[in-house]
């Protein structure tokens, strides 16, 4: 009969041996993405030193002691175009020794949210007027990066899922599902599961007593192999961990299908303030483009009206509204986007022109500015002040995300935690490539019946009641982990017919695991968990039930 001791070792050796393997899989699934997502983020931090770096032609002019007006500027691009394009939004030079960008949509563009229509960028010289070049907002290193990193958006595939804004207040989302990307949609399931690894791995890092002198902040590089690899890779995610888990919440909040949910939410349970003006049917929404986003919190404001200045009134210039725009101080950068006139019924409604500060941007300098297009007058001037405070709090992770909040300390954050990822994923292939046995995949297969009976209780019920929150608040997650339960109720129903044990041949128990944890030297014998057997090669990771 076992003493208390043997069962607590038993009840724990399990435990790590079933969140081991979780964590094995999880590791293998979201590896792929936490590359992807890693690399493209890099390019996305330091998106702007690397497109003047590749883009100097374009970007970059020599400085001029006067400019030429905004609309001639405009005039030239839209020749290089065509008629057939539309202007979209002009942003002025930030700088003296940069250029003009003005952005032209084709006719038939899709519009948010059933696609993020592919800009076309054309470049002028402000000071001589000169037609410098065109791009695609989606080309180069720079565009690749943007694309990848949201998994395409709703560009490509989509399929429509239901509206949580449609159920709590249909007056305002009146749609009742939401066009979703597959490849969006793919990465926000991805990003759950990339919680549950975070969550998993932390629990197999925690120190405990049948690790007794596993290190918990060092890495044992006097050791070589294998253990210096998993101390990288558990020292490595221990210290990103908390930042990683931040951008994983904070990106979700802009995923297609959640993102859009929670933002319903958010704007029903704290409103933020409304203002009293005549508004377009269009949405600031409709100007969410990639390389010029709206403020995560002002998709679903509206565009405001601007009055009408009878028969033989003429809208502002351009060049007009950048100077108002000068004089109330927008952030260098920013984006004028020209009013959009509608006719229902035989009435006209006048949109305005709207001036936005260029995303990513700090919570401070949120900002939009409606102006009449007939008189310049301010109809509205949207700030992140207010918002209610969940989009406040949402706009805040964005922004921290984008590493744009706290400038240079968050871009350090987020530089350090785009290598982590690389690095444990790196760490973790070496680790696995050096424990798998010869001739094996070293893959762990089903856990056995002895060790689904020496699971505590208490340690399911945990487990399930993590997984049932997680599925309810990420209902996509929910379905996956529904899928991923019944696959595993069919593996260990073949488990229990084709009664497959331990395997014989490369077998690690719980104490040839952890013989190295308590210093033992290889090859001597380790005795506990009322079982004999010895350590063959000296690691500690956590033990498989059966590589394959």
């Amino acid at each position: 009969m076992s003493s208390p001791v043997t069962s607590t070792r038993r009840a724990d050796a399990a435990v790590l041996r079933r969140i081991w393997r979780l964590h094995f899989w999880v590791a293998l699934f979201a590896a792929p993405v936490l590359v992807v997502l890693a690399l493209s983020g890099l390019v996305i931090l330091y998106s702007q030193p690397i497109d003047h770096l590749l883009n100097r032609n374009l970007l970059v002019v020599a400085e001029g002691s006067r400019t030429i007006p905004l609309d001639e500027q405009v005039a030239v691009a839209q020749q290089q175009v065509g008629a057939d394009y539309r202007l979209d939004a002009v942003t002025p030079p930030d700088a003296a020794n940069h250029s003009t960008r003005v952005d032209f949509l084709p006719a038939n563009a899709p519009g948010y949210p059933q696609g993020e229509s592919n800009l076309t960028e054309v470049f002028v010289n402000p000071y001589t007027g000169e037609y410098l070049g065109q791009r695609s907002a989606l080309s180069g290193l720079v565009g690749l990066a943007n694309q990848t990193h949201r998994m395409f958006g709703n560009d490509g595939p989509k399929i429509l899922l239901p509206s949580l804004g449609h159920l709590v207040n249909p007056s305002d989302y009146p749609n009742a599902t939401i066009p979703v990307g597959l490849g969006n949609l793919w990465m926000e399931v991805t990003a759950v599961w990339i919680l549950v690894l975070l969550g998993s791995g932390l629990y197999l890092w925690w120190p405990r007593a049948i690790e007794g002198a596993k290190p918990v902040l060092k890495v044992r590089w006097h050791k070589g192999g294998r253990i210096r690899w998993r101390d990288m890779h558990a020292l490595t995610g221990v210290i990103i961990a908390v930042i990683l888990i931040c951008y994983i919440l904070s990106g979700l909040t802009w995923s297609r299908y959640w993102g859009e949910n929670w933002r319903a939410f958010s704007a029903t349970v704290a409103p933020g303030l409304s203002v009293d003006a005549p508004s377009t049917p269009a949405t600031m929404g409709d100007y969410d483009r990639l390389g010029r986003r709206i403020a995560w919190a002002a998709t679903n404001d509206p565009v405001y009206a601007s009055q009408s200045g009878g028969p033989v009134a003429v809208p502002l210039s351009l060049a007009d509204i950048d100077r108002i725009a000068k004089d109330e101080h927008m952030v260098p950068g920013y984006a004028i986007i020209p009013p959009t006139n509608s006719t229902a019924d035989g009435e006209t409604t006048y949109g305005s022109y709207a001036v936005v500060n260029a995303w990513p941007q700090r919570l401070s300098e949120q900002r939009t500015l409606y102006l009449d297009q007939f008189t310049g007058q301010t109809i509205a001037n949207a700030t992140a002040a207010q918002d209610g405070a969940l989009s406040r709090a949402t706009s805040f992770g964005i922004a921290m995300h984008m590493g744009n909040q706290m400038g240079v300390l968050t871009r350090i954050s987020a530089t350090v935690a785009c290598l982590g990822v690389l690095t444990m994923i790196a760490t973790g292939l070496l680790m696995w490539w050096k424990r798998r046995p010869a001739g094996t995949t070293g893959l762990p297969s089903h856990a056995n019946a002895a060790t689904r009976a020496e699971t505590p209780r208490r340690a399911r019920v945990a487990v399930a009641v993590i997984a049932v929150a997680l599925g309810v608040l990420y209902p996509a997650f929910g379905v996956s982990l529904l899928v991923v339960v019944a696959v595993e109720g069919v593996l260990s129903l073949r488990s229990k017919s084709g009664k497959i044990g331990e395997l014989s041949i490369g077998r690690l128990r719980i104490d040839d695991e952890l013989a190295d944890a308590r210093e033992v030297p290889v090859g001597r014998p380790v005795r506990g968990a009322g079982v004999d057997a010895t350590a063959e090669d000296g690691d500690d990771a956590m033990p498989t039930e059966a590589p394959h």
